[in-house]
């Protein structure tokens, strides 16, 4: 801050202390309402009057982010955090679409019930109960690892491994 806006800012701290001061208020309380009272106005200028406030880049709720970005990530994780050893919701809402678009690879439609018996061959009656149950009560973690594994078993020359991946293991 240069050497007179910082003056200025003193100024108006004891002008405003000095109205405290005459409207009662003891000398030190004055000088502390308007000291705070200086600063709230000085931040609240400094926020407005930043080259950058008026860009709304820097806002979450404006920001879309690509599939699989940081902040899906942090969602998924979180969502994973429920109470009592249970998922949250958004994992559960996340775990269906992933069974939907693996199972869908094989021409399978979670929602037809014609191709359960087919989902069940493919998955086993246990998975397929999970993925097409009652919002009754949220899934274990354990229930969602189990899952997800059997449905990473679904078609999984379906995405062609990296070199990479293949000498690693």
């Amino acid at each position: 801050m240069r050497s007179r806006a910082a003056l200025r800012s003193v100024l108006a701290a004891l002008v405003i202390a000095a109205i405290c001061w005459y409207f009662g208020v003891d000398v030190w309380h004055a000088l502390l309402l308007g000291t705070a009272i200086t600063v709230i106005f000085l931040a609240v200028g400094v926020a407005t009057s930043a080259s950058d406030a008026a860009l709304p880049s820097w806002r979450a709720s404006e920001r879309r982010g690509a599939d699989g970005s940081r902040k899906d990530v942090e969602t998924m994780a979180w969502s994973l955090r429920g109470s009592w050893g249970r998922i949250g919701l958004t994992a559960e809402r996340e775990l269906r679409r992933i069974a939907r678009r693996r199972l869908a690879l094989e021409g399978l439609d979670l929602s037809n019930p014609a191709h359960r018996p087919a989902i069940e061959a493919l998955v086993g009656a246990p998975v397929y109960q999970v993925l097409t149950r009652e919002r009754w009560g949220r899934l274990s973690l354990r229930t969602l690892g189990r899952t997800l594994d059997a449905l990473d078993q679904v078609n999984s020359n379906y995405y062609p491994q990296t070199r990479e991946h293949r000498r690693s293991h």
